[in-house]
């Protein structure tokens, strides 16, 4: 019997064997291969960002029925206004200029028939025109006397006391308070001193208890710079 074949490798064997370093370098090819392909695809993995990402507190995202603003509480802060006196009437012309002073300067009086000084100005405007506060403040007195006729007397605060005298129809009363532009009265000759000089507004200003001349008030020369609350 020919044993031939049982001791000479076959075919598989001797190609192990002639090729064992080709073999030997295509496995260490593939398996760095195989180490790159599994450290890109876990980096990846890693990388991978959601398709809707959610930051802070995934209720922000949700639909609000509140409108911004709305129920929020505000914080008030203040801002400092310039208030200006204004002209009691839209007068038609000034009559009895104010002439009291330290040259005590006179002016004739056509219904005293006498020159004399003057503690106040007169608007002259129609019968019946409205009068009205040059600056908030408190009604002091709200009464008649024969020079004056009927009159107001406003505490305008800061030591201004202005009286609006010759008027008819008085609108306020003793302790009101009132507003820049509020009605006091109404044009009229009541003043018996002045009824002569027709229709028109006696004005007195007293500056801490010394007469001054009005008409700065009237012209809105005289300002007070006030602290009011804004909405932030």
């Amino acid at each position: 019997m020919n044993n031939s074949n049982s001791k000479q490798p076959n075919k598989f064997t001797r190609f192990l064997r002639n090729n064992a370093a080709l073999l030997l370098l295509i496995f260490c090819v593939l398996a760095i291969t195989a180490v790159v392909l599994a450290v890109t695809l876990t980096r990846n993995n890693n990388n991978v960002v959601p398709d809707d990402p959610v930051s802070g507190n995934p209720d922000d995202n949700k639909p609000s029925d509140v409108t911004p603003g709305d129920d929020q509480p505000t914080t008030p802060s203040k801002q400092k206004i310039d208030v200006y006196f204004k002209s009691p009437l839209e007068y038609t012309k000034v009559g009895l200029e104010y002439t009291y002073g330290p040259d005590h300067l006179f002016v004739w009086k056509q219904t005293l028939n006498e020159w004399s000084a003057h503690k106040a100005v007169d608007l002259h405007a129609e019968e019946g025109a409205e009068v009205t506060a040059m600056y908030d403040g408190t009604v002091i007195k709200a009464d008649s006397t024969f020079g004056n006729g009927y009159y107001v007397t406003i505490d305008h605060g800061d030591g201004v006391i202005a009286t609006y005298a010759s008027l008819k129809d008085l609108e306020v009363k003793a302790g009101d308070n009132v507003k820049q532009g509020d009605v006091l009265g109404y044009i009229s000759t009541t003043a018996e001193c002045e009824y002569k000089e027709g229709p028109h507004l006696h004005l007195e200003v007293t500056l801490n208890g010394e007469a001054t001349d009005p008409m700065p008030y009237v012209n809105g020369e005289v300002y007070r710079t006030i602290e009011v609350e804004t909405k932030a």
